[in-house]
C-alpha cells in the first residue's frame, strides 16, 4: 500500500508510461523514495498502445541514429535481464517503403509486452491515480496535490501540459494496435507499412502503426474511428504478409509524443516568464547561453521519444538516475531548452 500522501518523497514522477515506469524503477533501485502518478493508470496512454519493438534505427545516419544504437544495446540488455519474462526475442526483418533501400535483417530483434512490462517496472513503487493540474514549488518542495517531493519528473508525453512550457516542441502521434489470431505463420517481426509481430501470448499476432499523425483526442471534435483504423491496419499488413482467417481480439489506441526535431528530450525546463524578463533581448533573436536561462528548480522532463519509446526508455531513465543520484550532468544536446530561443523570438511583445 502507498505511504501517507503527507510524507515527503524524494521524487514524484507524473506519467506512468514506459518513461515514467522505467524512471521510477531506476530511481527506486538507487535507493530513492519514489511515487508514480497518472490520471488514468499505468500504461493507459500511448505506451499501452505501442508495439513495443526493440530495434535500432535503420538507414539514416546522424545524431539520432548514433544515440539509438547505444540505446538499443542498453534496452536489449535491460529487458533481457530485468524483464526477461516480458520480452520475446525473434528475428526482425525491416523493409523500407522506399524501394531503393535494401531490406535489413536482424538475427535478434525483440518485442516487449508493453502493459505488463510497465506494470512490472512499477511493482512495489507507490502509485496514485491522480489528475495533477498545477504543481508548484514552495519551501524547497514540489507540491502535487497532497504529494510533496524534493524533485519532480514529468513524463506525460503528448498529453496536456501541466506547467506553462509551450515552447517545448512536441507533436502528438496517434497510435493504433490490434491483437489478432490468424492461421498464417508469422515467424519473424516485420517492419514495413505497419509492424507485424508474434507476441508473448500463444497464437496472438500484433499489428500496429503510427496511424493518424493529425488526430488528437484533445484537438478534435470527432471520435477516432476504430473500425476504419482496423481496416487500414489490415490493408497495410496485407502488403507484407498474406494473413488468413483473421480474428480481431482487441484494439489499443493512444497518443505518443514526438519531438519536432525527432530527438528525444531529457533535461530541465525553462521558466519562460522569468527568463524573458531577465533577457528581454531574446525576442530580437540575440543569442543567450542556455546556462543563463532561468530554470524551474529540481524539475526534469523526459519526452519526445516518438515510436522509439521502449528502446529509449532505459537509456533516458539511466541518464536521469546518474544525474539525480550520481551528479553526472545531462547531455545538453537533448535538453528541452533547445527549443526555447526560437520560441522566445516568435513571442515578441
Amino acid at each position: 500500500m502507498p505511504t501517507s500522501k503527507t510524507s515527503p518523497y524524494d521524487v514524484i514522477i507524473v506519467g506512468a508510461g514506459i518513461n515514467g515506469c522505467t524512471s521510477a524503477y531506476f530511481l527506486s533501485q538507487a535507493g530513492l523514495k519514489v511515487v508514480l502518478v497518472d490520471k488514468t493508470g499505468i500504461a493507459s496512454g500511448g505506451s499501452g498502445a505501442a508495439g513495443a519493438f526493440i530495434s535500432p534505427k535503420f538507414y539514416k545516419q546522424g545524431p539520432l541514429k548514433e544515440l539509438m544504437d547505444v540505446a538499443y544495446d542498453e534496452a536489449m540488455l535491460f529487458y533481457s535481464t530485468a524483464l526477461s519474462s516480458h520480452i520475446l526475442l525473434k528475428p526482425l526483418l525491416h523493409m523500407s517503403q522506399d524501394e531503393n533501400e535494401e531490406p535489413v535483417y536482424l538475427e535478434q530483434g525483440a518485442v516487449v509486452d508493453a502493459r505488463a512490462a510497465c506494470e512490472a517496472l512499477a511493482e512495489g513503487i507507490d502509485f496514485y491515480r491522480l489528475d495533477i493540474q498545477s504543481p508548484f514549488y514552495r519551501d524547497n518542495m514540489w507540491h502535487c496535490g497532497d504529494l510533496q517531493s524534493s524533485h519532480l519528473v514529468l513524463t506525460i508525453g503528448a498529453y496536456p501540459k501541466i506547467l506553462p512550457i509551450d515552447y517545448v516542441g512536441l507533436r502528438g502521434i496517434w497510435g493504433h494496435r490490434i491483437d489478432i489470431t490468424t492461421s498464417s505463420d508469422v515467424p519473424h517481426i516485420f517492419h514495413h507499412y505497419v509492424s507485424i509481430s508474434p507476441t508473448l501470448k500463444e497464437g496472438v499476432v500484433a499489428i500496429g502503426a503510427t496511424h493518424d499523425v493529425h488526430y488528437s483526442p484533445f484537438d478534435s471534435d470527432t471520435t477516432y474511428d476504430i473500425e476504419s483504423g482496423r481496416a487500414l491496419l489490415l490493408e497495410n499488413a496485407s502488403k507484407t504478409l498474406k494473413l488468413d482467417n483473421i480474428k480481431i481480439l482487441k484494439d489499443y489506441t493512444g497518443l505518443r509524443s514526438g519531438s519536432n526535431d525527432y530527438m528525444p528530450m531529457l533535461g530541465s525546463l525553462v521558466d519562460t516568464g522569468a527568463t524573458q524578463a531577465l533577457h528581454p533581448h531574446l525576442q530580437h533573436g540575440k543569442a543567450v547561453d542556455s546556462k543563463e536561462f532561468v530554470y524551474y528548480p529540481h524539475l526534469t522532463m523526459i519526452n519526445g521519444s516518438g515510436g522509439y519509446g521502449f528502446v529509449l526508455a532505459p537509456y533516458l531513465a539511466k541518464r536521469l538516475k546518474e544525474y539525480l543520484v550520481d551528479g553526472i550532468p545531462l547531455d545538453e544536446s537533448i535538453s528541452p531548452s533547445r527549443y526555447f530561443p526560437r520560441w522566445a523570438k516568435r513571442k515578441k511583445g
